[in-house]
């Protein structure tokens, strides 16, 4: 009997042990993590959250962790994080977004997307190792956040402010600059609404030491602008501009305007981080004045101009492609005109390989305000940094990126 016992007893035990093994095998090791975000402060991130391993290229990656930031009504910045399963058919997806106050400092605002990032990880690593180790914590609120949100009150009706001003001297034995720069915005941003204003300013004085004396270059230039703009639906919005600006290197003494403009968005706005492709028309009656007589014989003009531009841009696992093409010209000479095109591109080839392309290159037909009893060719204007004649201008950046080697990119070593 009592061998009998001991044989069921030792069954029993290599069972359970069994079992145990079993269930500690069906737990997957810790997830490697391909983190793409151009804004983020990635040391911190593989520094604090280490229950994962951060690999370099995405085919290594079980999980791709997209994170897309954007500025707020307040100052403040919405990150978009997107979690994607690599390598299943029908692998999770999630999406949270984290919304950081204007007042947040640097280290606040890496602090609270760390902690989004964590709970975003949670589904991924529920089945693995990291289980074992992983514990979680909730801070009881004093109120309820549900009645909480009820009762807010905004003594400030959802309105910004910022001021600013700095100043910068330099010079060398022959030569002093001087800038003085002041600035103010103020925003509104709802659902609805997003109203902005800015008024800038600069004063730029320049004392140069040439062969024929002292040359004093004056390049001051200010700027106020408005906007109003107003939400019809999830694709489309109305808005209306104003501006008076004035700017003594492209002898302008006086631009100002007012707007209306409408824009359509292809896409939904709320997947403007994403992905969007948007197009909007503006119409511009102006009146300019100058400091010195144009090419054109005006010293001050009322015209107006009518511009259409559209943007295409994704942000996607294979890289982001934008592109912006806008066109504008004068009501009373359609010759006077100009288009604008701003491609730039980053694409994921193959494992490792990337390559980047960027550029501008605008048709100008359109400057109204070129001095007429100035030599464009004198080295005193070359110098002064005035405008010159031309017909277009351009500039291109092309790169190509190969990484290879350990896949892994765990490892912060902030030492020199």
């Amino acid at each position: 009997m009592f061998r009998y016992l001991l044989v069921v007893a030792s069954l029993l035990f290599l069972t359970s042990s069994t079992l145990s093994a079993q269930s500690s095998d069906r737990l997957d090791p810790i997830p490697n993590v391909y983190l793409d975000c151009s804004s983020c402060d990635i040391s911190y991130i593989r520094s604090n959250i280490n229950f994962v391993n951060y690999v370099r290229d995405q085919d290594d990656a079980s999980v791709y962790l997209l994170i897309n930031d954007l500025a707020t009504g307040g100052g403040g910045r919405e990150y978009t994080l997107i979690f994607s399963e690599i390598g299943l058919q029908n692998g999770r997806s999630d999406t949270l977004r984290y919304v950081s106050s204007s007042t947040d400092s640097n280290d606040e605002r890496r602090i609270g997307l760390n902690r989004y990032i964590k709970i975003g990880l949670m589904p991924y690593v529920s089945g693995t190792v990291a289980i074992r180790s992983l514990d979680i914590f909730y801070e009881t609120p004093e109120t309820d956040l549900a009645d909480e949100e009820d009762d807010i009150v905004d003594p400030w009706d959802s309105w910004v402010f910022d001021v600013n001003v700095r100043s910068n001297l330099r010079g060398q034995s022959s030569e002093t600059n001087f800038g003085l720069y002041s600035g103010f915005q103020a925003e509104r941003t709802t659902h609805i609404w997003k109203i902005r204003t800015n008024l800038r300013g600069e004063l730029r004085r320049r004392t140069l030491d040439v062969s024929s004396g002292t040359l004093n270059i004056n390049r001051d230039w200010g700027n106020f602008w408005q906007m109003f703009g107003y939400s019809l639906s999830d694709h489309a919005t109305v808005a209306l501009f104003a501006s008076a600006n004035f700017n003594r290197s492209n002898n302008i003494a006086l631009h100002t305007y007012v707007a209306p403009a409408f824009e359509y968005n292809f896409f939904p706005y709320n997947e403007f981080q994403e992905r969007r492709f948007i197009v909007q028309y503006q119409l511009s009656p102006m009146f300019r004045r100058y400091f010195n007589t144009t090419v054109f014989g005006k010293d001050e003009e009322l015209i107006m101009s009518q511009e259409i531009s559209s943007r295409l841009r994704y942000n996607q696992r294979w890289g982001r492609i934008d592109v912006r093409v806008s066109g504008l010209n004068y009501f009373h000479d359609t010759a006077i005109n100009r288009l604008e095109i701003n491609p730039s591109f980053n694409i994921r080839i193959t494992r490792g390989l990337s390559v980047s392309l960027s550029g501008r290159y605008r048709v100008i037909n359109d400057q109204l305000s070129l001095e007429g009893a100035v030599d464009p060719n004198d080295p005193e204007n070359i110098i002064s940094g005035g405008q010159r004649p031309t017909s277009y201008d351009y500039s291109i950046s092309f790169g190509l990126s190969y990484t290879f080697g350990s896949i892994y990119n765990n490892i912060v070593n902030p030492r020199f």
